[in-house]
């Protein structure tokens, strides 16, 4: 089942939410593929739940955008597409590449402590294999947007948290650490632990505009040789 099976049976607490939780890690992290076909019956019988409860919990994540339902033939894992990326990657330069703009303009010496130990966890992430990096990932870029000090694009950015775990689980894969990951993190944060608006909004969109091709050719890469890209949710 594509890495399902390996998940424990769900407790008696929240149990929509609870099924709904590792589902979503599952596919965040690339043990279940994009693409991939889920079914109520294998995943009551997993979870030892019933098919009302686990049909809950996968309504839950058709609004998070990370499970289409399919008319006749199911539950089916989201794969993202070359427009897909542009979307998530157009809006997230747009949201973040504001928040970067409003948290340089109100820098402060606690705001640079937090940016610096976001960083830090992100490195240490990346040093321990141990360790959840892409959460560490979007808690760093969650930081930034809570330093804005906005709290309605702090919303509209929550709306769109779990699609940004595919994104970015997919920009990490291609990148990987040994591609200057945490580099480029820091060239985000530069400009704004020195006051700088304008070159903070600058360099939000430089770095989505750069993800955006590198996930764009990899897409495309797939769509000529199946084989030899693999998937794009792979963390």
């Amino acid at each position: 089942m594509n890495g399902i099976a390996d998940l424990e049976p769900a407790t008696k607490k929240s149990l929509d939410r609870v099924a709904a939780d590792r589902l979503r890690d599952a596919l965040v992290s690339g043990r279940v593929a994009a693409g991939a076909r889920l079914t109520e019956i294998t995943l009551a019988e997993q979870f030892g739940l019933s098919r009302g409860t686990i049909r809950a919990a996968l309504q839950r994540l058709v609004s998070e955008g990370l499970i289409v339902q399919r008319p006749y033939t199911g539950w089916e894992v989201t794969t993202l597409s070359p427009h897909d990326v542009w979307e998530l990657g157009t809006l997230r330069a747009s949201l973040e590449g504001l928040a970067g703009r409003l948290a340089a303009e109100r820098i402060d010496n606690r705001a640079r402590s937090a940016l610096m130990s976001a960083i830090r966890a992100m490195e240490e992430a990346a040093r321990d294999e141990n360790k959840d990096l892409l959460s560490a990932d979007l808690a760093f870029h969650r930081t930034i947007v809570t330093l804005s000090g906005n709290s309605r694009l702090a919303h509209h950015y929550d709306l769109i948290a779990n699609q940004l775990r595919l994104y970015i689980a997919s920009s990490n894969h291609l990148v990987g650490i040994e591609g200057g990951i945490i580099a480029r993190h820091y060239e985000l944060i530069e400009p704004i632990l020195r006051g700088d608006g304008d070159g903070a909004e600058q360099a939000f969109r430089d770095f989505f505009q750069r993800s955006n091709r590198e996930l764009a050719d990899f897409l495309a890469l797939a769509e000529r040789e199946p084989g030899e890209a693999g998937p794009v949710s792979k963390a």
